[in-house]
Order: C-alpha cells, then sequence, then structure tokens
C-alpha cells in the first residue's frame, strides 16, 4: 500500500488504473497494485458476495431518505463507523438488529 500526498496528477483519483487501484477513505488517499485470483471462490464466499451485494443496495435505497441518512450519522458515530453509509452496510450485514 502507498499513501499518496500533494500529488497533482492523482489529486482526486479514485479507481482503477492500470493494474494500481486509488482508494479515498478519511480524506487520504491511498495506492494498491491488483491482485489476480488463483484459486476459485467457495460457496461460503459466494455467498458472502451475494449478502454483500444486497447490503449495498439496500443501503444505497435506504440513504435516500434524508430521516435514514440521520439515523445512519448517528448510528456511524456510536459505532465510530466512517460514514452513514458505512453504518448502513454495517446494519444490513448484520442481520438489521
Amino acid at each position: 500500500m502507498a499513501k499518496v500526498k500533494d500529488n497533482i496528477v492523482t489529486a482526486g483519483l479514485s479507481g482503477k488504473v492500470g493494474n494500481i487501484v486509488f482508494r479515498k477513505r478519511g480524506g487520504k488517499t491511498t495506492a494498491y497494485v491488483l491482485s489476480s485470483r488463483k484459486a476459485p471462490l467457495s460457496e461460503k464466499q459466494k455467498e458472502a458476495q451475494l449478502r454483500f451485494a444486497a447490503a449495498v443496495a439496500s443501503a444505497r435505497e435506504a440513504l435516500k431518505d434524508p430521516a435514514e441518512v440521520k439515523r445512519f450519522e448517528q448510528m456511524a458515530a456510536q459505532t465510530k463507523k466512517e460514514s452513514a453509509y458505512s453504518a448502513a452496510i454495517a446494519w444490513f450485514m448484520n442481520g438489521c438488529e
């Protein structure tokens, strides 16, 4: 992992460029080398991917409502998550408890 600081070329960059992935979290940009998967996914991994995809879809839908945004912002502050989106995903992944 590399940290990107004050670089005019990568300012505001996120996503994949060639085999390098740029990610912004907490106001910091980091760069990773994209690794290739060597083994096929197991059934448990496929199920986890489907659960996560469902949680992402549910979080995106829920955060369209300003009241839900407030609720998840409060939840994020209580659970020390970075954003309402992170809190919503965690909430949906943990069975909406």
